[in-house]
């Protein structure tokens, strides 16, 4: 068995902890025998757990896939009521053991920043971006937190506002150097504890993962999967043919009026499926591989997605947005990025897009 290594070392830790809550620890490992997959599905018991994995361009894979399972911490939000399971311990079969309280707030994610704003964690430069801490979603509802809005439609899937878990314990795969990083936030600030007894706890839960990626066995099964032809499967909406096309009139009248300058119709798909969610994530990552795919399950939903641009991503307080629709990818010459820029300025679809998202 070879020698275990925990970095940074203890007097090393002890100096990074001052004024932080949260101090990363960790084991680098050689990962050539294990996927984020393979590792996911060792790890998974159940409950919350995320994954997220990149492909840039369809082909070439991102360096980071990120994983984890069995938060410290998890808020969720129906409308005012907030709800917080805090993680105590394990039964005797293996079972989470959690504590529950309730709240009715005016401002959910202000009870979310809350706890956020208690765990100062410390970064180190050898790591990756991310190492542990909140993951989850918010949903389109949550302005209402902060605006005065109609009466919204009726709830027919009883799905959170917001929900989020607190990770920490991290297993990332570094595809560059085909290495395993398994990284747990030692908890420096908890009552009783003394730094010792953090980095002892948080190497502790270290080599629990490790144990698991190690002994747990691997049942995923292959499936077939047909990318060139068309699905079998009949999907219903919630919207008619009619339905929608009157609903763009009433877009529009809005819009002449003066009520609104853009707006967007959802419309849901829904289809009966016996597979499970990560099978759907399974097949997607092969279908659809791109820059941001990620699987996140909560206490009530699971969410499965595979986008090709980002949204919002915040790096030490700068922002970066960078939207695909109304663009096209650059040329490979002066003269093919000229005419890329012509076909744009041609297509008034392409122009409306670009000022819809410049208007946001």
């Amino acid at each position: 068995m070879s020698q275990r290594r925990y970095y940074p070392e203890f007097e090393t830790f002890r100096n990074l902890a001052e004024g932080y809550d949260l101090v990363p620890v960790y084991r680098r490992l050689v990962s050539d025998s294990l996927t984020p997959v393979t590792a996911f599905h060792k790890l998974d018991a159940g409950r919350c757990a995320c994954l997220a994995e990149s492909v840039t361009g369809g082909e070439k894979v991102g360096r980071y896939s990120f994983l984890a399972t069995h938060p410290f911490l998890e808020i969720e939000a129906w409308d005012r009521r907030v709800i917080v399971n805090s993680y105590t311990g394990v039964s005797a079969s293996g079972a989470p053991l959690l504590e529950t309280r309730q709240c009715i707030s005016d401002n959910p994610l202000g009870e979310l920043r809350k706890r956020l704003e208690r765990l100062r964690v410390r970064t180190l430069p050898e790591l990756p971006p991310f190492c542990g801490g909140a993951v989850g979603y918010v949903g389109y509802d949550v302005v209402r937190y902060y605006e005065r809005l109609p009466n919204p439609p009726p709830d027919d899937r009883n799905i959170p506002d917001l929900s989020f878990g607190f990770y920490d314990r991290m297993v990332i795969f570094d595809h560059v150097t085909k290495s395993l990083i398994v990284v747990a936030l030692a908890h420096v600030n908890r009552p009783g504890w003394t730094l010792e007894d953090a980095y002892s706890d948080a190497c502790r839960r270290i080599d629990e993962v490790v144990d698991q990626l190690t002994n747990n066995p691997c049942e995923l099964e292959p499936f077939d999967i047909f990318i060139e032809t068309e699905p079998c499967l009949e999907y219903s909406s919630n919207f008619t043919r009619e339905q929608f096309e009157e609903a763009v009139r009433k877009c529009i009248r809005y819009i002449e009026a003066g009520d609104i300058f853009q707006v967007v119709i959802s419309q849901r798909l829904e289809v009966p499926l016996q597979a499970h969610p990560f099978e759907v994530y399974r097949a997607l990552r092969v279908i659809n591989p791109s820059p941001f795919m990620f699987y996140v399950r909560s206490p009530s939903v699971t969410l499965v997605g595979s986008s090709p641009e980002i949204l919002v991503r915040v790096v030490n307080r700068h922002a970066t947005t960078r939207p695909l629709a109304g663009t096209r990818p650059r040329g490979r010459t002066e003269e093919e990025d000229r005419r890329l820029a012509e076909e744009l300025l041609a297509d008034p679809k392409e122009r409306a897009e670009h000022v819809m998202l410049v208007d946001l």
